[in-house]
């Protein structure tokens, strides 16, 4: 089993050249095959199955004849969440083993291997199917790296919902040390959800110019591994985070370009990183340590959860909303709101159009009731836990409204954790909205200052009854009475 050493080497006859010769590969398929991804491979009929095995077989007939290079990693470090991992993988494809070994942890070598992925970029067939059963995933013909990191990750997040009694979830975790109103020093946990491209990394790993004794320290950008008592265990030791607007971020654009990094479909332009050329690519990926952000430590896991942010893409509601009880969050959980972005899907036409994703995660294994169902009952034994809806899109509309921009979101997060915000209940949207932020005009973000009251109503009331509609694919959910 090659180390990270080994895997650079070899895999420097693929690198892009470039002038701080970073690590810079470019690949043939640029996004998840969502499209082609079965989630359970045991849910096909007899038929399906059957031609689902003929691939696999082809699969298995494929490695027998090549050379392979085994990795053998862990997510996470936690005693009981962490899970060692082994990847299959050509030894024509060694920039996807650099990857992964970068990305995770070392591990036991007496430790039971959990999950398996073989992944055949060359594969004339592209397919993702995945067999939970077995925790076995074939990722074919694909050589993207996030398709590969997901594949281990989903079968972790399965693991931890059936046999470790815990939620795996798609969001970022960070630690909050801040002065409240009352000018106390206070401690807050918090995990931000969302889904690729809806501004989570931007979220979680912005400082908001804090300084000490305020500060933050940064946990996970992407998966979590949460108890019923909300301990988050972290799964990555580094970051992937996506590019397209790293330019604007001050504190991941060093990160982006540290000599450790790993770049992934961005273009090379004069020697340097063109990260905002989206024709190229409009899903450029970068691994970058996590000692290079600044605000990390060695750390990666949450020791509890305070406040949790559902992030949003939406044109109909204000900058940020307060859910109102454990039921209302776990419906908002299950109805994963946003729109479509390129993390997601290579076709443009695509993009921005509304979606609805459970837990804001693509990657959760059917039952998808089960996730809802397990988040409402950790709010519920955790009563402390608060869930804010935060918008990073637009109010007013699609094409009139106005920008939410990544520096009001800010204002607005930090002044929740604060505890700063004035709410009141409006019974359109159904959940608190906020009368007052220090530091923004509200007046800019409010729905009722961009649509006709009445033509508003209208908007909600419609969302509602669609999102009902939505909802009666889950009818095991304990939680929703407005569904029965």
């Amino acid at each position: 089993m090659p180390g990270s050493f080994d895997l650079r080497i070899w895999s420097q006859k693929y690198v892009i050249p470039n002038r701080d010769n970073i690590s810079v590969f470019h690949t043939k398929v640029r996004s998840r095959m969502a499209d082609k991804t079965i989630t359970d491979v045991n849910e096909l009929s007899p038929k399906e199955k059957k031609r689902v095995e003929k691939i696999i077989e082809q699969a298995y007939n494929n490695i027998k004849k090549r050379e392979m290079l085994i990795i053998q990693r862990s997510i996470g470090t936690h005693t009981k969440q962490g899970i060692k991992f082994r990847i299959y993988l050509p030894k024509d494809f060694p920039q996807l083993g650099f990857m992964a070994h970068r990305n995770f942890f070392d591990c036991a070598s007496d430790k039971e291997v959990e999950v398996t992925t073989i992944n055949i970029p060359d594969f004339p067939k592209q397919m993702v199917l995945v067999d939970p059963k077995t925790n076995i995933t074939f990722v074919l013909g694909s050589d993207y790296y996030g398709e590969l990191k997901m594949s281990l990750l989903r079968m972790a997040m399965n693991i931890a919902r059936e046999k470790n009694n815990s939620l795996g979830l798609h969001a970022g975790s960070k630690v909050y040390w801040v002065k409240n109103t009352k000018k106390k020093m206070i401690k807050r946990g918090v995990l931000i959800f969302g889904l690729s491209g809806t501004g989570k990394t931007t979220i979680t790993t912005i400082n908001h110019g804090l300084k000490y004794p305020e500060r933050i320290r940064i946990r996970q950008d992407d998966i979590n591994i949460m108890d019923k008592k909300t301990f988050c265990a972290g799964t990555e030791r580094n970051f992937y985070i996506k590019t397209d607007n790293v330019l604007e971020q001050r504190s991941l654009l060093p990160a982006a370009t540290s000599k450790t990094t790993i770049i992934e479909n961005v273009p090379v332009k004069y020697g340097g990183y063109a990260f905002d050329d989206i024709e190229f690519c409009p899903n450029g990926r970068a691994i970058v340590s996590r000692y290079a952000i600044p605000h990390t430590d060695a750390k990666v896991d949450l020791d509890k959860v305070d406040i949790i942010f559902f992030n949003t893409r939406r044109f109909d509601i204000p900058i940020v909303g307060r859910l109102i009880s454990p039921e209302q969050a776990a419906t908002f959980f299950m109805l994963g709101e946003s729109t479509q972005t390129s993390a997601g899907t290579e076709d443009k036409s695509q993009i921005g159009k509304p979606m609805r994703v459970v837990g804001f995660d693509p990657f959760i294994i059917k039952p998808l009731y089960k996730n809802g169902q397990r988040f409402y009952e950790i709010l519920k034994k955790n009563p402390h836990v608060k869930v804010y809806v935060v918008n990073t899109g637009k109010v007013g509309g699609i094409d009139k409204g106005t920008d939410i921009k990544p520096d009001d979101t800010a204002k607005s997060i930090l002044e929740i954790i604060r505890g700063g915000v004035e709410w009141k209940y409006d019974p359109t949207i159904g959940y608190d909205i906020p009368t007052k932020i220090p530091g923004l005009d509200l007046k800019k973000f409010d729905p009722y200052e961009k649509y006709p009251k009445d033509e508003y109503k209208k908007i909600m009331k419609n969302l509602r009854k669609d999102r009902m509609k939505y909802m009666e694919q889950f009818p095991e959910l304990t939680f929703v009475k407005f569904t029965k």
